[in-house]
């Protein structure tokens, strides 16, 4: 069972790997799902309808259970990797000559930076407070 289990986290990370490479940079290429024939603007409106907000509903999951005290050495760590590759992602949207984003996205790539640097210290912070309670 783990030879099977394995290989279905390997193919999954491989897939996911790969869309999200074509998604930032060969995005023309991913315009709709293989094998059907939607419109591309009806596939459009699916991405923003269902992926960013799964985003942000997992971020704001995990900061939920930060305030009602649960797991408290797990919660803010998922939220700071989302944040972390979503800083990453933005970045890597510089690689884009010309920048199409103009001063709102330099804004917003400047605010994740803080957000992700102000999580990974509420963490490290977090940590060590369940350290020392439990010593």
């Amino acid at each position: 069972m783990d030879i099977v289990e394995k290989l279905v986290l390997f193919c999954l990370f491989t897939f996911l790997l790969i869309m999200s490479g074509l998604f930032m940079f060969a995005n023309h290429l991913v315009v709709v799902f293989p094998g059907t024939e939607l419109d591309p603007m009806v596939m459009a409106e699916w991405r923003t309808r269902t992926i960013q907000p799964a985003f942000y509903m997992t971020a704001c999951y995990f900061i939920l259970r930060h305030f009602l005290g649960k797991n408290p050495t797990t919660t803010l760590w998922p939220v700071f990797l989302i944040l972390l590759f979503f800083t990453l992602t933005q970045a890597l949207l510089f690689i884009d000559r010309p920048y199409k984003f103009g001063i709102p996205g330099i804004g917003m790539f400047a605010v994740s930076i803080f957000v992700t640097l102000f999580v990974r210290l509420s963490h490290s912070k977090r940590k060590k407070e369940i350290r020392m309670d439990t010593f």
